[in-house]
């Protein structure tokens, strides 16, 4: 089962990069983008549907491969996706002690937090966070 696991894990960002460079070369030869050289380097523009599917295909296998790779690292380092609050618990006794945060990437919030409800509470502030500056940034620039 482990080696059809690794074989998943390799082949399904692989399998989207291909895909989104697919959708891509399709939309420059449909005219919906275009190709110019900078230096050396191609560079890549257009704004039609192909094009987009095909950036966002290349950004998620991004995404997908960092998130199996790290799945296979916590694998291999015997870790589980359970928290390990409660082994420490057992050692040294009951903490109370909660703590939480929130990381803004542009209008997205990314929240966590030693708890369900701490973790919430940074997800909801990260969101009204997010659209304060959103609205912000439209009343400056709108």
């Amino acid at each position: 089962m482990a080696g059809i696991s690794l074989l998943y894990r390799t082949v399904a960002p692989i399998g989207l990069f291909i895909a989104g460079i697919v959708c891509i070369v399709a939309s420059v030869l449909t005219g919906e983008a275009e190709v110019s050289l900078f230096l050396v380097v191609p560079v890549f523009s257009g704004s039609g549907g192909l094009f987009i599917l095909g950036i966002a295909l290349i950004v998620f296998s991004f995404v997908a491969g960092f998130m199996f790779l790290m799945m296979g690292q916590m694998e291999i380092a015997g870790a589980s996706f359970e928290p390990a609050g409660d082994e420490m618990e057992r050692r040294f006794g009951k903490s109370d002690r909660k703590y939480g945060g929130v990381v803004l990437i542009g209008p997205v919030p990314i929240a966590f937090g030693s708890d369900k409800k701490t973790a919430l509470a940074m997800l909801v502030i990260g969101i009204v966070l997010g659209v304060a500056a959103l609205v912000v940034l439209a009343l400056l620039f709108g």
